[in-house]
C-alpha cells in the first residue's frame, strides 16, 4: 500500500561532491539510506539524519544536503520550530558555499513551512523565491515548484491560476511516467475545477483517474478523490450521490484503518446531513472524531470542523453544547496563533544567534589586528632605536593616538553588538506582523461568537421563566436552572470581553520601532524595487500593473528593508485604493539628488481623503475599523522610514490615488545616528 506524502519540490538537494573522506557513492547510499528510513517512519528518519550529521568527516557541501534533509524531515514531524531554525543554519552554511543554487532548499521548505502554518501569502512568496534557483538547477524541479505555487494558489481561492499550473504539471507527470504525481495533481486540478464551478469537467477527470488510483493501490489519492466527488455533488444539491460517495470513502478508511484522512470525510459528510436538516446525524458524524487528539495537525481543517458543530448545536438551540464547541474553537485559534508566533520567534532567535557569533568572530578579527599592529609597531620601535631617539618619541605618540582609536572602534562595536541582540528580537515582531494581524480576526470572533450564543442562552431562559410565572407554574427547581443558566452564561460573556479587551492590549503593545537588520549594502534602487514589486502582480485577487520610472542611482542602504516597506504599500492599495476594482496601476518614480533620493509611490486606487493625511501614520489608525483592519501597517512603514532607513516618508494629496513620498540617504553610513 502507497500512502500519499505531500509534493513539494526538490525534497531533497544534490550537488556535484568534491575530494572527501566520505566520497560521492558512499554519502549517496547515506542519502538513499534516509530516504528509506524516511518512508517506513518519519521519526526514524530523524534520528538517521542526525546521526550521519554528527560524522564529522562531511566536507560542507555534503553538511548543507544533509541539514537540507533534517528541515524537510523536522517539517514531516510536524516540528516547524525545530525546522526553521535548521533552515536558519542552512542559510548560513549556503553562504559560505560556491554553489548559491542551494539557497532553492531553504526558500522551498520554509514555502511548505509556512503553508503548514495557513500563512500562505508568505508560503506563495518564498515558493516564487525558489523558482529562480530551481531553474539554476533542473527542470523537474521548476515544474514541481510551480505545482507547489498551484497549492497555494488553490487554498487562496485563485482558481484559474491554479488550474493552468496543474493542468501543464499533470501532462508533464504523464510524460515522464511520473504516475504518483499524476495521480496526486489530476485531484488538485479537480479541487480548482470545482472552485470555478466546472462540476461535470470535474467529475469526469476524478471517474477517469479513480480506477488508476486504485490499481496503483494510492489509496489516500482514492479517499481525496471520494471526498471532493462529494463535495460537487454538495454544491450541486444532490445530496443522496453526496452521501453515497462519502459513505463509500469513509468504508475504505475504515477497512484500511487510515485516519489520517478522516476528518476531512467527515467534515463533507456532516455537511451533507445538514443539508438535508438532519442536524442530529450531523452531529453523530463530527461526534465520531476525537476532536481533542493531538495528532490532527490540519488545525484549519479542524477549525471548520469546530465551526460546524457549533452552528449544528445552536440549530438544536442546545447553548450549552454550542457554549462548549467554541471554547474548543478558541482553544484551536489560539493553538495556530501559538505556533505561528513561536516559529517566528524560533526564526528570530536563530537569526540572532547566528548574528552574534559572526559579530563575535568579527570582533575577536579585529582584535587580533589590534595585537599584530602592536607587535609591528614594536619591530618598528626597534628599528628606530638605531635611527635615533627622536624618530623613537615620534612613533611612539603615533601608535598611542592609533592604539587607542581602534580600543575605541572596538568598544563601539561591542556595544552595537550587544544593542543588536536586545533589538533583533524587535525586528522579527515587525517582520511576523502581518501573521499577527491576520489571525487577530479569527481571535476576535470567537469571543464575539460565545457572546453572542451566551445572550441567546440568557434571552431563551428568561422567555421561558416568564412563561412559567404568567402560568403559574413557576417553582423553585425552575428558578434555580434559571439562575445557574444565567449565571454561568454571565461568566462566559465576562471572560469573552475579558479576552476580546486582552487582544487589543497585546496588539497595542507591540513595539514597532526596528532597528538594523542586515549589513548596509551598495545596489542600484530601480533595479532592486523592480526585484521586489515583480511578486505583487497578482496579490489578494487583484491584478497589478506596475509602471517603475525615473533615475538609475546606487545607494547604500537596507534593500530587504526598503522590500518590506514596498510590500505594505502595495498591500494597503490591494485592501483600500483597489477594493472594488479587480485590477489597478501602482506608480513608482525614483529622482536623485546629490545626497537623497526621493520613491514616489502612487496608485490610481480611491485615494486618501487630505483631512486625514496627516493621521494615516498614527498607529492604529485605519477608515475599516472592523474589516480586518488595525491601523498597523503605515505605522510600521513610517517606523522602518524614520529610524531604519534614516529617511522621512510623507503623504501628499493625489486626485488619481494614493501618493507616498519617500526620501532616503543616498549613503545611510553618513548619517548621524544620534539624530533619530
Amino acid at each position: 500500500m502507497r500512502f500519499m506524502v505531500p509534493i513539494i519540490a526538490g525534497m531533497f538537494l544534490s550537488v556535484p561532491l568534491q575530494a572527501t573522506a566520505i566520497t560521492a557513492t558512499e554519502f549517496e547510499k547515506l542519502r538513499n539510506q534516509v530516504r528509506n528510513t524516511y518512508a517506513n517512519s518519519r521519526q526514524l528518519g530523524l534520528e538517521e539524519v542526525n546521526k550521519i550529521l554528527a560524522n564529522s568527516e562531511l566536507n560542507l557541501e555534503q553538511k548543507i544536503i544533509m541539514t537540507n534533509y533534517k528541515a524537510w524531515v523536522l517539517s514531516g514531524n510536524n516540528k516547524l520550530d525545530e525546522a526553521m531554525i535548521t533552515l536558519v543554519e542552512f542559510e548560513s552554511m549556503v553562504a559560505k558555499s560556491k554553489d548559491k543554487s542551494l539557497m532553492y532548499g531553504y526558500y522551498n521548505i520554509s514555502g511548505n513551512i509556512y503553508s503548514h502554518l495557513g500563512l500562505y501569502q508568505e508560503a506563495l512568496n518564498h515558493y516564487k523565491q525558489a523558482l529562480p534557483f530551481a531553474k539554476m538547477r533542473n527542470n523537474n524541479l521548476v515544474m514541481q515548484t510551480e505545482n507547489n505555487i498551484a497549492v497555494i494558489y488553490l487554498k487562496l481561492h485563485l482558481y484559474n491560476n491554479a488550474a493552468e499550473i496543474f493542468k501543464k504539471f499533470r501532462e508533464y507527470s504523464k510524460t515522464n511516467n511520473h504516475t504518483f504525481n499524476e495521480s496526486f495533481t489530476s485531484n488538485l486540478l479537480a479541487k480548482a475545477l470545482l472552485g470555478l464551478k466546472k462540476y461535470d469537467q470535474a467529475l469526469e477527470l476524478l471517474s477517469n483517474i479513480y480506477n488508476f488510483q486504485k490499481s496503483n493501490d494510492f489509496l489516500s489519492h482514492q479517499i481525496v478523490n471520494l471526498t471532493t466527488q462529494g463535495k460537487i455533488y454538495n454544491s450541486q444539491a444532490q445530496y443522496k450521490k453526496a452521501e453515497i460517495i462519502l459513505k463509500k470513502a469513509l468504508n475504505l478508511l475504515n477497512e484500511n484503518n487510515l485516519q489520517s484522512d478522516k476528518l476531512a470525510v467527515v467534515l463533507e459528510l456532516a455537511k451533507t446531513y445538514k443539508a438535508q436538516n438532519k442536524p442530529a446525524l450531523a452531529l453523530a458524524q463530527i461526534q465520531s472524531i476525537d476532536l481533542k487528539n493531538k495528532k490532527i495537525s490540519d488545525y484549519q481543517l479542524l477549525l471548520a470542523t469546530q465551526e460546524l458543530s457549533a452552528s449544528l448545536h445552536l440549530q438544536q438551540k442546545n447553548y450549552h453544547a454550542a457554549i462548549d464547541a467554541y471554547k474548543q474553537l478558541s482553544e484551536t485559534q489560539e493553538k495556530i496563533l501559538r505556533r505561528q508566533t513561536s516559529t517566528n520567534l524560533a526564526k528570530a532567535l536563530a537569526e540572532l544567534d547566528i548574528t552574534t557569533k559572526e559579530a563575535e568572530i568579527e570582533l575577536l578579527t579585529k582584535s587580533n589586528q589590534v595585537q599584530a599592529s602592536k607587535n609591528k609597531a614594536n619591530k618598528v620601535i626597534f628599528m628606530a632605536i638605531a635611527i635615533a631617539l627622536c624618530s623613537i618619541l615620534i612613533v611612539l605618540t603615533l601608535m598611542t593616538v592609533r592604539t587607542k582609536q581602534q580600543k575605541n572602534a572596538l568598544s563601539k562595536t561591542l556595544t552595537k553588538l550587544h544593542n543588536t541582540q536586545a533589538q533583533l528580537i524587535e525586528i522579527e515582531k515587525i517582520a511576523s506582523l502581518t501573521a499577527l494581524v491576520s489571525g487577530m480576526a479569527h481571535q476576535l470572533n470567537t469571543p464575539i461568537g460565545t457572546i453572542v450564543t451566551a445572550s441567546s442562552l440568557i434571552d431563551d431562559q428568561l422567555t421561558l421563566i416568564c412563561q412559567k410565572f404568567k402560568s403559574q407554574e413557576l417553582s423553585s427547581k425552575h428558578l434555580h436552572s434559571f439562575l445557574n443558566d444565567t449565571n454561568d452564561a454571565k461568566d462566559l460573556i465576562q471572560a469573552s470581553i475579558a479576552r476580546l479587551a486582552s487582544i487589543v492590549e497585546e496588539f497595542k503593545a507591540l513595539n514597532v520601532s526596528i532597528d538594523l537588520d542586515k549589513p548596509l549594502v551598495q545596489f542600484n534602487l530601480k533595479e532592486e524595487i523592480s526585484r521586489r514589486v515583480l511578486p505583487f502582480s497578482s496579490y489578494l485577487g487583484k491584478c497589478i500593473k506596475f509602471d517603475i520610472q525615473g533615475d538609475n542611482v546606487v545607494i547604500t542602504s537596507y534593500p530587504a528593508i526598503i522590500g518590506d516597506i514596498l510590500k505594505t504599500l502595495i498591500i494597503n492599495s490591494c485592501e483600500h485604493g483597489f477594493a472594488i476594482k479587480l485590477h489597478g496601476l501602482i506608480e513608482i518614480e525614483i529622482k536623485a539628488f546629490p545626497k537623497h533620493v526621493e520613491i514616489i509611490y502612487q496608485d490610481n486606487g480611491v485615494g486618501i481623503k487630505e483631512t486625514i493625511l496627516h493621521d494615516i501614520f498614527t498607529p492604529f489608525y485605519t477608515t475599516n475599523m472592523g474589516d480586518k483592519h488595525l491601523g498597523l501597517g503605515l505605522n510600521v512603514v513610517f517606523n522602518a522610514v524614520k529610524f531604519n532607513l534614516k529617511g522621512e516618508i510623507c503623504a501628499e494629496p493625489y486626485e488619481h490615488g494614493a501618493r507616498f513620498v519617500i526620501s532616503l540617504p543616498i549613503d545611510a553610513r553618513l548619517v548621524d545616528d544620534t539624530c533619530y
